[in-house]
């Protein structure tokens, strides 16, 4: 299974046939405008298996979608918290994030909510977070949130596959106003320990879509990192 999560910077019913390049089973984009606008005819004519989830006052949304296989929307509460998507696809759990509001603090607490619905769960998306902000954001913080992952055995695929630090990442996933003098590793995956993975950042080409990179994520029980 090939999982594929961007944060677009908009105007993505001008950018999916970038995203259509990596032929993931499954993507999911964050910063999406509503795809019941006109603009987005052709995407949903050449598209199927589509969710959207935007909330009222914001311009953008969560996009997922897959031509490969029907996904279904899990039953999980999401205390009034912006934007937590939780699905099954192919036999497996993702959680969908993108945390346009409360950032990792609203993470931890969303976290600290489900921990029995996250113990078999795939979690991806944009966490607007990195520990090196940790004295920003008081108790609920990316050190924090690490040692919940720990607490039901899941890994970060990008540090575990790279031996890499936490805060002190060599593979960007964002550049701050698409400015390669400003990067900073933001977006992540994080997957059940036990779990067959490899984890790729798209390369710098998607600078000319967007101030994010691309996370591609494999899950197979043949890839053991």
């Amino acid at each position: 299974m090939k999982i594929v999560f961007w944060n677009c910077n908009d105007g993505f019913q001008k950018k999916y046939s970038k995203l259509d390049e990596i032929s993931a089973d499954l993507c999911i984009v964050a910063e999406c405008r509503d795809i019941n606008n006109d603009k987005f005819t052709t995407f949903r004519e050449t598209h199927k298996n589509i969710m959207y989830l935007k909330q009222d006052g914001d311009i953008k949304g969560l996009l997922i979608y897959s031509n490969k296989d029907k996904f279904t929307k899990q039953d999980w509460n999401d205390y009034n918290m912006d934007y937590y998507l939780p699905i099954c696809f192919q036999d497996k759990k993702i959680l969908c994030v993108w945390t346009k509001h409360g950032y990792i603090e609203d993470l931890c607490t969303y976290t600290q909510l489900h921990m029995n619905d996250l113990k078999d769960t795939i979690i991806i998306g944009d966490f607007n977070s990195s520990v090196i902000w940790d004295k920003k954001h008081g108790r609920r913080t990316h050190s924090f949130f690490n040692h919940l992952m720990n607490g039901v055995n899941h890994i970060s695929a990008y540090h575990t596959q790279t031996g890499e630090q936490f805060g002190k990442e060599t593979q960007p996933t964002f550049f701050l106003h698409r400015n390669e003098l400003q990067p900073y590793h933001i977006d992540y995956s994080y997957v059940p320990e036990n779990d067959g993975y490899h984890l790729e950042i798209g390369n710098r080409e998607f600078l000319d879509y967007s101030d994010h990179l691309p996370l591609i994520l494999d899950i197979n029980n043949d890839l053991k990192d």
